[in-house]
């Protein structure tokens, strides 16, 4: 039975990843700040969805429905939208922070600052807007994240982050999230 689970789980993954290659873009930049060690890595993402505003937003906003990969326990705020912490990763200090929420338009989601393997105090901000068109809705993902390099010597974090690997494993992660916000919103219109 195990098996079987597990095969179905793989069957899915490859689904989402084949659906959200298909009707998702993808666009990374990294970005050197013109004094210091410091660099911004920005991402965007984008889908359409065959689906009303009210459906996405539904799923949107019950993260952790569509970002699989990521733990999402709530850490406060569990009652209002706004305000609310979550943990992204199981067993680190790691968290989000949803700042503002206008229904059906616009959810913002700040990287609480936080340091790891030699990066300090790296904050980011993520902004998620909805837009409705005729039959669909358009859901736009834009993500900047800073970093601070405080160790000495090259910083291999970066080096990883500029690499057409990175990319490629972060693009195909993110239109796979893209891709299972899409299958949960069109689950509910069929």
């Amino acid at each position: 039975m195990l098996m079987k689970e597990i095969a179905l789980k793989i069957l899915v993954v490859v689904c989402l990843l084949s659906l959200a290659s298909r009707t998702a873009t993808a666009s990374e930049t990294l970005t050197d700040e013109p004094v210091g060690n410091a660099y911004h890595f920005v991402s965007h993402y984008s889908i359409e969805i065959k689906a009303p505003v009210a459906t996405v937003w539904k799923h949107l906003i019950d993260l952790g429905s569509w970002m699989y990969d990521f733990e999402m326990k709530p850490i406060s705020g569990l009652n209002e939208l706004e305000g609310r912490v979550l943990r992204l990763y199981e067993g680190q200090e790691f968290y989000v922070q949803i700042t503002k929420s206008i229904p059906e338009e616009l959810l913002v989601i700040a990287n609480l600052p936080t340091s790891m393997e030699g990066e300090r105090l790296s904050s980011g901000i993520s902004v998620m807007t909805l837009t409705p068109k005729p039959g669909l809705t358009k859901v736009d993902l834009t993500m900047s994240r800073r970093y601070i390099w405080s160790e000495p010597g090259e910083n291999h974090l970066k080096a990883r982050r500029q690499s057409k690997a990175f990319k490629e494993k972060t693009g195909a992660t993110w239109n796979g999230f893209l891709g299972r916000l899409s299958v949960l919103s069109t689950s509910d219109v069929q």
